[in-house]
């Protein structure tokens, strides 16, 4: 088992608990576009503004991953998260005429929260002290 740096470790438990942010800010995100369909279309301005607040943490993330010394996959599928928050932006921002790309929107939002989930699940609290 390699020993692990302090500066490592503190990467580690910043990206840990950004994993977890990231993973709520998800789920808030998908109750406010169920709070928007099935209740009232108000919402949706909180659901546009909501994302701009926690849309760049799995870019941070990817950051941290060099510097908590994070490999493989687990780097990488932060990297993918970020894709795909752009992909968000560019169905609703970009392609808004094309209804089979903003037709996309959705699924990308539930792959979000499948790499969310599975981004957490990878962070076992072992991993920070290694």
């Amino acid at each position: 088992m390699d020993s692990v740096s302090a500066v490592n470790r503190v990467g580690r438990i910043i990206y840990l608990a950004l994993a977890w942010v990231f993973l709520i800010c998800i789920m808030a995100q998908v109750v406010i576009a169920g709070m928007a369909t099935f209740s009232d279309p108000v919402h949706w301005e909180l659901h546009t503004a909501f994302v701009k607040g926690f849309a760049i943490i799995p870019l941070a993330m990817f950051v941290l991953t060099f510097v908590g010394n994070i490999r493989g996959k687990k780097r990488w599928v932060s990297l993918a998260l970020f894709g795909m928050i752009v992909a968000q932006f560019l169905t609703v921002q970009v392609f808004s005429t094309v209804a089979a790309i903003t037709a996309l929107h959705p699924l990308i939002a539930l792959l979000l929260f499948w790499g969310s989930i599975t981004t957490v699940k990878r962070l076992e609290l072992k991993t920070v002290g290694q």
